[in-house]
């Protein structure tokens, strides 16, 4: 099953012509490891080129860097709590540590 991001939100609508307005955005994500650097860089890229062409298909039909990042930042909002966590501590730099415990008891 791919796993894609999807939705608007309400600001961004502001942005968009009442025909774009209609579209939802598809940026997957589920080939990423959103917890490196690598990932969250790559998820970025998808992001931005989504939000630049969203913001395309606006009233002026021309790119607003502030359309831009509002739907940048909806796309970051619309993923799952836990890889939106990963994707936080990848853009600071920290590495994200997992733990395993042996089964109790044994």
């Amino acid at each position: 099953m791919t796993r894609t991001l999807l939705s608007l939100a309400g600001a961004v609508l502001l942005y968009a012509a009442p025909a774009a307005a209609q579209d939802t955005l598809r940026v997957p994500f589920a080939d990423l490891d959103l917890s490196t650097g690598a990932g969250a860089a790559a998820f970025d890229a998808r992001a931005a080129e989504a939000a630049r062409d969203a913001c395309r298909r606006g009233p002026s039909q021309m790119l607003d860097t502030t359309c831009v990042k509002i739907v940048q930042r909806e796309i970051v909002r619309q993923l799952p709590t836990a890889r939106q966590d990963d994707y936080a501590r990848a853009r600071r730099g920290e590495r994200v540590l997992s733990m395993a415990a042996p089964a109790w008891p044994a």
